[in-house]
C-alpha cells in the first residue's frame, strides 16, 4: 500500500470509527441505569462495545470484570488503525502500543507492591497480546520484581525497572518507574518529530504533540496536590519534560496552594483560550475537557493521518473514563444529574 493511500485509509478509519462512539442520547441512556448490570445490558445491545462484551452475563457482572473487558474495544481499533500505519504514523502507533504496555507494567507493579499480584490474570488483556512486543502472558507468572524483570528483560523497558529495583522488603517507587517509562517514550515521538522532513508536519505534529503533553502534565500536577498534597519538589520531577508551557510556568503550576490555584494560574497560560471555550468547573475535569476539546477540532479538520489517529484514541480513552464513572457512580446510587457532572464530552 503506497504512502497517500495509507493516510487516506487512516483519515477514513478514524473518522469511521468515532462515528461509532456514544451518542448523547447514549449517555443519557446509560445515565438512567439503576444498576451496573443494566449499564452491561445497555452496552451489550445498544453500542458498538457488543461485539467485546458478547458472551457476558450481565446479571453476574461487577466494575472489575467490565472495565478491561471494554478497553478491549480500544486495543482492538489501535490493532486495526496500525495496520495502515506507516512512517510518521507508525511511530505514532508505536507510542500508543507502548502506552498501552507502561500501563500493564505498571499494574502488574500495583498488583505486586499489594501483594496481590496472582490477580494479573483476571484482567489480562487478551485482545492486546495480539499486537504487544512484551509478552504479557507472561505477566501473569509474576510474583516478585525480578520476575517481571526477567519477562522484560529483553525491552526497551528493562533498563528503568532495573534502575529503580527496590531494595529487599521495600515497594517499587511506581511513581517514578510510570514517569520514567513515559517521558522515555514522549522522547521516542519527540525525536521522531524533529526528523520530519516537511517543515509543515514538523510544526502541525509538535505544535499538536506538544500541547496533548501540556494538558496531561496540567492533570498529574491536579490531582498529586489534591489527592495526595503533594509539594513542588515532589510533583516537578513526575511531569512530562516536554510540551509548549516553559519550566518556569511549570514550576510555578507546581508550587500553587491548591488546585484550584493551579487552576487560576493554567488561565494565565497560553492554556487560558481554550480554557475561556469550555463549560467545565471542576479542575479535575479540565485536563480532558481540554484535550477532548483539542482532539475534536483535529479528528474534523486535520488532513495529516498521525494527528487523526492518536486524537481518536485519546477520544475513546476519555469515553471509556466516561463509562467507568457512569458504573462507579451508578454502584453508589448517584441520580442521573450527579453522573452527568462527572462526564467529559
Amino acid at each position: 500500500m503506497s504512502s497517500a493511500m495509507a493516510s487516506n485509509a487512516i483519515l477514513a478509519k478514524a473518522r469511521a470509527m468515532y462515528g461509532k462512539c456514544l451518542s448523547d442520547n447514549d449517555y443519557r441512556q446509560l445515565m438512567d441505569c439503576r444498576n451496573v448490570s443494566e449499564v452491561a445490558s445497555y452496552l451489550k445491545s445498544r453500542t458498538n462495545y457488543k461485539s467485546v462484551l458478547a458472551g457476558l452475563n450481565e446479571n453476574e457482572v461487577h466494575r472489575g470484570q467490565l472495565e478491561p473487558i471494554l478497553k478491549q474495544n480500544l486495543y482492538y481499533d489501535i490493532s486495526a488503525l496500525s495496520r495502515y500505519a506507516r512512517d510518521k504514523s507508525l511511530v505514532f502507533s508505536n507510542f500508543i502500543i507502548s502506552e498501552m504496555e507502561i500501563e500493564q507494567i505498571i499494574r502488574c507493579l500495583t498488583l505486586l507492591n499489594i501483594g496481590r499480584a496472582d490477580e494479573f490474570v483476571f484482567g489480562l488483556p487478551m485482545a492486546m497480546t495480539k499486537f504487544a512486543k512484551i509478552d504479557l502472558k507472561a505477566f501473569s507468572t509474576v510474583r516478585s520484581y525480578d520476575d517481571l524483570l526477567s519477562v522484560i528483560s529483553s525491552s526497551k523497558y528493562a533498563p528503568v525497572l532495573r534502575k529503580y529495583r527496590p531494595k529487599e522488603g521495600e515497594r517499587a517507587d511506581i511513581s517514578m518507574i510510570e514517569a520514567e517509562l513515559n517521558n522515555q517514550n514522549y522522547g521516542m515521538v519527540i525525536e521522531a518529530i524533529s526528523q520530519a522532513k516537511s517543515a509543515r508536519d514538523r510544526d502541525e505534529l509538535r505544535d499538536t504533540f506538544s500541547a496533548m503533553l501540556d494538558f496531561r502534565n496540567i492533570s498529574r500536577i491536579i490531582r498529586l496536590k489534591r489527592y495526595y498534597n503533594y509539594t513542588a519538589e515532589k510533583i516537578f520531577p513526575l511531569l512530562i519534560p516536554y510540551g509548549k508551557l516553559s519550566r518556569k510556568a511549570l514550576e510555578e503550576l507546581c508550587s500553587a496552594s491548591s488546585s484550584r490555584e493551579v487552576f487560576e494560574l493554567a488561565r494565565s497560560t497560553y492554556l487560558g483560550r481554550l480554557m475561556s471555550k469550555l463549560k467545565y468547573s471542576d479542575q479535575s475535569q479540565m485536563a480532558n475537557a481540554l484535550l477532548s476539546m483539542y482532539c475534536k477540532h483535529h479528528l474534523r479538520l486535520s488532513a495529516n493521518p498521525t494527528i487523526v489517529m492518536i486524537s481518536y484514541v485519546y477520544l475513546k480513552q476519555i469515553e471509556l473514563t466516561n463509562i467507568v464513572n457512569i458504573i462507579e457512580s451508578t454502584r453508589y446510587g448517584l441520580s442521573p444529574e450527579e453522573k452527568s457532572a462527572m462526564l467529559v464530552r
